[in-house]
Formats: C-alpha cells, sequence, structure tokens
C-alpha cells in the first residue's frame, strides 16, 4: 500500500471522527430541547410548533452526521478487506470479490466507487461493462520480461491467505513461513 493511499485513509478516519464528534454534539441538545418543547408546551401555539420542528431538523441534522461518520469509518475496514482480496486476483473480478466477501455485486460496485472517489485505488476505475476494476495508466505484465535459460526446473512457490489477529485484515504469505500483517505489522502465519 502506497503511502498515498495511507494518508488518504487517515484524512477519511479523521474527517469520520469530526462529523461524529459534532454529530453529537449538535444531536444531543437538539434532540433534548425537542422533547421538552413536545412535553412542556404540547404544541398550543404555532411558534412552539416552529421551533420544536426546527430543533427536530438539527436532531436529524446530527443523527445524519454520525451516520455518515461511521460509514466513512467502515468503508476504510472494508478497503483493507477489499484490497487484500483484489490483490490475490489477476482480474480484479468484482463478481469475485462479492462471492468471498457474502455481498450483493451492486453493493461491491458501489462500495468500490466510493473507495476509488475517495482516492483508496489510485489511477483506477469500476468497469462495469466487464465487471472488474481496472487499473489506468499502468503497464502491468503478468508474465515474465526475461525467459528462464536453465532446464531446471522453477521452485513452485505457494502462497496462501490469512487473517491477521491484530487488525483482522486479509494478508497473503508464502506457504508454511511467519509473515508481517502489512496493515498492523503483527506477525503472521498459517
Amino acid at each position: 500500500m502506497t503511502s498515498n493511499v495511507e494518508n488518504e485513509i487517515k484524512k477519511i478516519k479523521s474527517k469520520a471522527l469530526i462529523q461524529k464528534i459534532f454529530g453529537w454534539i449538535i444531536a444531543i441538545p437538539a434532540g433534548l430541547i425537542t422533547f421538552a418543547g413536545i412535553a412542556s408546551t404540547g404544541l398550543k401555539e404555532s411558534i412552539d410548533f416552529v421551533m420544536v420542528t426546527f430543533f427536530a431538523i438539527i436532531t436529524a441534522l446530527g443523527i445524519w452526521m454520525i451516520i455518515k461518520g461511521i460509514k466513512k469509518k467502515k468503508l476504510t475496514v472494508l478497503f483493507y478487506d477489499y484490497s487484500a482480496r483484489l490483490e490475490s486476483d489477476s482480474d480484479k473480478s468484482i463478481d469475485l470479490l462479492s462471492s468471498s466477501t457474502g455481498a450483493s455485486v451492486d453493493t461491491v460496485t458501489k462500495n468500490l466507487s466510493t473507495m476509488v472517489s475517495m482516492g483508496l485505488f489510485p489511477n483506477a476505475f469500476v468497469d462495469t461493462t466487464h465487471n472488474k476494476l481496472t487499473y489506468q495508466n499502468m503497464n502491468v505484465s503478468h508474465t515474465p520480461l526475461t525467459q528462464n535459460v536453465s532446464n531446471e526446473p522453477k521452485e513452485q512457490v505457494r502462497y496462501i491467505t490469512v487473517q491477521c489477529k491484530g487488525c483482522g485484515a486479509t494478508n497473503k504469505i508464502k506457504s508454511g513461513s511467519i509473515g508481517e500483517c502489512e496493515y498492523c505489522g503483527a506477525q503472521i502465519s498459517e
């Protein structure tokens, strides 16, 4: 993961925290005023109704901010899972990602589109025609640039996917080895 992506994740997490804090700061007092207004006045006069409606709208705005902050935080966690799964898939297939996460194709496509727009997958776009995540301006070749000149057979390296016990992220390591989680640095093994 590049430092640009890590910086974007930090920014998103900071914005999510700020949204949640301001949401609570707005929602709690406005909600209390709304309930107090309803309980004390009974909405007998039109000004009472207007004030209670105003504070109810402010309460709803605070709740909306809290929900948006929670969704941003969840999206960053989901990014770690998606990126690890996509890293092991050379086609970057949304269908395969959907089946491996248990989410619908539409949900995965929407999440990936949001992540791309947030800068979490730089130089990428969601290709809805082929239903995959495509990187642009990157000449990635999956064939070796040089051929094996010797007739000795190449050693087959087998990779496995393991889940980090520290942060829960999915990582890919060589089978039979001990690796390090690329997200939190904890030791991981089979």
